[in-house]
């Protein structure tokens, strides 16, 4: 279905609700990174024992249950689209959606099959999907139209936590991360793009990619975002203790199938 942009009501409201006001953003509790790395911990010797390096690895959909991409045109809009985020997020000027997509996803020299699978499209095929890219970068337009560059503004952030000593590795991927931890306020934010309808899946995802980056910096970021560029709707989540506890009971029962194989 293709994405409508949502009304200029809506153009600041992400941002806005995601970074807030910084002298209410509450203070840094820089214990609780290591508490929940305890309780993982513990969790994980109950379950594995000690398993050895490299013996368990999980990602952001084993996590979650995210499901597999449904198909061809689903996996190559996503790649496109994630492509338009980096750009949008850099500033740089987007006349086609489509063909600046195109244009970075095979000069990123990465993801080969989807570049080949892109020039193979057929006419109708091709068509289809500009419009789906066109449509969808509209809403992300809206939405990410200016990110000042003091928030430092980072793109595709790759995240892999180690735990009992290297037998166990959580690893996740933030689409955009606003901020830099360190300061004795929170102030780190996370974004997620997506282009499906926002389901409860997603905020399983924010509060995963929440804990890795807690266990990652050392302190919990601020808040945590989900924007679809199906409709332009988003989800705004504040990284709560309770947050961060979801994260690690969803860990654990993660491990707890892993085990049971």
């Amino acid at each position: 279905m293709p994405a409508t942009a949502p009304s200029p009501l809506a153009r600041a409201d992400l941002l806005a609700a995601l970074r807030g006001t910084p002298a209410l953003r509450p203070a840094v509790d820089r214990n609780v990174a290591g508490g929940l790395r305890a309780w993982l911990e513990d969790g994980i010797f109950e379950q594995l024992g000690v398993p050895g390096r490299g013996a368990v690895r999980l990602s952001t959909r084993s996590v979650t249950g995210s499901p597999p991409v449904a198909s061809m045109t689903s996996l190559l809009r996503g790649a496109l689209v994630a492509q338009l985020v980096r750009l949008q997020v850099a500033g740089q000027r987007i006349d086609d959606p489509f063909d600046d997509a195109s244009c970075a996803l095979a000069a990123s020299g990465r993801n080969n099959d989807l570049v080949t699978m892109l020039v193979d499209l057929d006419t109708e095929d091709h068509a289809r999907l500009a419009a789906e890219v066109k449509a969808h970068y509209a809403v992300l337009d809206v939405h990410l139209a200016s990110i000042p560059s003091r928030w430092s503004p980072r793109c595709g952030v790759r995240q892999a936590i180690p735990l009992a000593g290297g037998g166990v590795e959580l690893r996740g991927h933030v689409d955009v991360a606003l901020g830099e931890p360190g300061s004795s306020r929170a102030c780190v934010c996370l974004l997620q793009v997506t282009t499906s309808v926002l389901e409860a899946r997603h905020e399983a995802v924010l509060s995963y990619l929440a804990l890795l980056e807690t266990l990652r910096a050392g302190e919990p970021p601020l808040r945590v975002a989900a924007l679809s560029t199906s409709d332009g709707a988003f989800v705004v989540r504040d990284a709560t203790p309770e947050l961060l506890a979801g994260a690690v009971a969803g860990v654990l029962s993660a491990l707890g199938a892993f085990s049971a194989r």
